[in-house]
C-alpha cells in the first residue's frame, strides 16, 4: 500500500494539569465548542460521539462547514475529517496522561488538496491552535475544579 504525505501539516503541543475525563467531557460536548474555540459560533453532531458520525462547524465569517468523525477512541484521541472546497482538513486530537499527573494534548492538522492550496490555508486554519488548547484547557479546570 502507498501512502503519500499530505500536502500541509502542523502539529502543536501543550502539557497541563488537568484530567484527560475534563477535556474529553468539553469534546464530545460539542455545544461547549464555541465556549473554548473563539472562531466557532455554532457546532452541531447528528449523532452520538462516536466513528462516523457527522455533524457541522460554523467559523466566524464563513458558511457552516460538513465533518465527520472518522475516529474515536474515548479519553484518548478523536480524529474530525472537514471538507473545505478542495481541501481535505483532519485534525487529531490526542491525549496522553503522563508519569507526573500531567496531560499531553496534541493536535495535528493535516491537509490535502491542490498542494498550493493546502499550503496557503494551513497557517491560518492551524494559527488558533495554541489559543484555542488555552482556551479548552482553563475551561476544563474551571468546570473540573
Amino acid at each position: 500500500m502507498t501512502t503519500t504525505a499530505p500536502n500541509f501539516s502542523c502539529t502543536h503541543i501543550v502539557e497541563a494539569d488537568v484530567t484527560a475525563a475534563a477535556i474529553w467531557a468539553l469534546y464530545a460536548d460539542v455545544t461547549s465548542w464555541p465556549e473554548w474555540d473563539a472562531q466557532a459560533e455554532l457546532v452541531t453532531r447528528d449523532a452520538p460521539f462516536a466513528a462516523g458520525s457527522t455533524g457541522s462547524m460554523k467559523f466566524a465569517g464563513q458558511e457552516p462547514l460538513s465533518y465527520r468523525l472518522t475516529r474515536v477512541d474515548p479519553l484518548r484521541e478523536f480524529v474530525d475529517e472537514t471538507p473545505v472546497g478542495d481541501l481535505t482538513v483532519r485534525v487529531s486530537h490526542l491525549l496522553e496522561p503522563l508519569a507526573d499527573g500531567q496531560l499531553r494534548i496534541t493536535y495535528s492538522a493535516q491537509i490535502d488538496g491542490p498542494p498550493q492550496q493546502a499550503r496557503e490555508a494551513g497557517p491560518m486554519i492551524t494559527a488558533d491552535f495554541p489559543a484555542t488548547m488555552g482556551a479548552l484547557i482553563a475551561l476544563a479546570r474551571k468546570r473540573s475544579g
